[in-house]
């Protein structure tokens, strides 16, 4: 965007964005025991996400 005023807009509203994101995301792990279990397998780890994803899935079957 070649406006100024309308990228700082633009770049407030997606910050406004990551907030709901991770708020709806909270509500839902607080809620939903599978998709906390799935997630902390996933979230914030070191190395391939894929992998951990794979992993994830794997330990949600055993259950």
């Amino acid at each position: 965007e070649p406006d100024a005023q309308a990228r700082a807009i633009m770049a407030n509203a997606q910050q406004e964005e990551f907030k709901h994101f991770g708020m709806d995301l909270e509500f839902l792990l607080r809620r939903k025991p599978k998709w906390r279990t799935a997630l902390q397998n996933i979230l914030f780890k070191e190395g391939d996400i894929v992998e951990h994803g794979e992993e994830a899935e794997k330990e949600e079957n055993e259950e």
